[in-house]
């Protein structure tokens, strides 16, 4: 809004209308009357303006009031299903998609796998856009319904320009297709993109109660690791948006990454097997076949050996949590990601190694599995959007 329409009739309508809405999503259903009471604004223009609300389908009437005299007052509520919008998780191997409405539920989610490597730019956006317009009519949805779209990029996203690098090496090559710029000429609606593992740790931030704390430090451990931070309630992306690559912060045993990742499990478990020389070596645990997820199924089994390979490794976790929380002191610490959602064999070995920390944070596991990252896209996606609805 420029200086010179500030004062107009329209721009004060808009302003009342704004300042509705506000309230009505903030503080959920409500009557005209308690409108009025609430913003200071006469019946009238409260009326005019719950109207324009109404047939811009922005607001619905839900319902009556449970006073306790007189007519009952008709209850107004925010139309979560006015507009959708999309979040998408750009995995190493699988893309994660979902249409969620104003409220952030979850209207439709899907799994593509990644296309193989050798599939060239054109034939890479032709296939994100065919997904998401799947995505949509599958739904039962149009673009005219979406107002705007965010994706998790594995990799680092600069908040200046939305240019990518340091992506994970399946989509190493793809930085210029994921930058923000390219993206955003895919699609007909606003586009936002964000460090996949930062939107883990949005997501785990807003729907968990986790908001409580100052500080949260989301630790996404897997094939890869990366860390995500919330301070004061907002992502904090450092640097040229470089805050949280903790691949490569080097403890004793090594690089973080190569120690605590998938291999770095397995090559421990290889370790400790040649070593134990007296046990009978389990091939899951030893061979080149094993997986990180087999070990901790053999410790769930009671197996003695994988039981000493996580002891292992949390030792090396708790050094890495340890050496991290001492720069940052986050409130709180939830891990992430196919090794990091292990809880039920983490977290008692965690506690016990970090019991002798000064600023001990609460230690937990994500409950969303693979959804993190879409459900923190969908959050981001909402605050565009609503910054485009109050714009209108």
């Amino acid at each position: 809004m420029n200086m010179s329409s500030a004062g107009t009739p329209k721009a004060m309508r808009n302003m009342n209308e704004m300042l509705i809405l506000n309230r009505i999503i903030a503080g959920g259903p409500q009557s005209r009357a308690d409108l009025s009471r609430e913003t200071g604004l006469s019946k009238p223009t409260i009326s005019s303006a719950v109207t324009q609300l109404i047939g811009r389908g922005l607001v619905k009437e839900t319902g009556r009031a449970e006073n306790a005299q007189g007519r009952k007052a008709t209850l107004l509520e925010f139309n979560r299903k006015c507009y959708y919008v999309i979040g998408a998780d750009l995995g190493a191997t699988r893309i994660r998609m979902s249409v969620a409405d104003m409220g952030g539920e979850i209207c439709h989610y899907k799994q593509l796998a990644m296309p193989a490597d050798h599939l060239a730019e054109p034939e890479f956006r032709d296939f994100l856009v065919q997904g998401l317009e799947g995505l949509l009519a599958e739904a039962g949805l149009h673009w005219d319904s979406i107002q705007a779209a965010a994706f998790g990029i594995p990799g680092v996203v600069n908040p200046a320009d939305g240019e990518v690098s340091e992506l994970v090496l399946p989509l190493r090559g793809r930085e210029d297709v994921l930058k923000l710029a390219n993206l955003a000429q895919l699609l007909p609606v606003p586009v936002v993109t964000e460090n996949d593992v930062n939107l883990a740790a949005l997501a785990e931030y807003t729907l968990s109660g986790a908001e409580k704390s100052r500080s949260l430090l989301y630790f996404s451990i897997g094939e890869g690791t990366g860390g995500g931070l919330i301070i004061g309630g907002e992502i904090y992306r450092g640097l040229g948006g470089g805050a949280g690559e903790l691949a490569n912060v080097v403890l004793g045993a090594g690089r973080l990454e190569d120690i605590l990742s998938a291999g770095g499990l397995k090559q421990l478990a290889s370790s400790i097997a040649a070593e134990q020389q007296t046990a009978p070596a389990t091939p899951l645990l030893a061979g080149p076949e094993g997986s990180a997820e087999q070990i901790f199924n053999e410790a769930r089994s009671g197996n003695v050996l994988a039981e000493s390979v996580l002891d292992a490794y949390c030792r090396l976790l708790a050094e890495a949590l340890g050496s991290i929380c001492a720069v940052i002191a986050p409130d709180r610490v939830v891990l992430g990601g196919g090794i990091g959602g292990n809880g039920d064999l983490l977290l008692h070995r965690l506690e016990a190694e970090l019991a002798q920390l000064q600023r001990k944070p609460r230690l937990s596991v994500s409950g969303r599995g693979d959804k993190d990252v879409v459900l923190g896209a969908i959050q981001i996606a909402l605050q565009a959007a609503f910054g485009r609805i109050r714009g209108q």
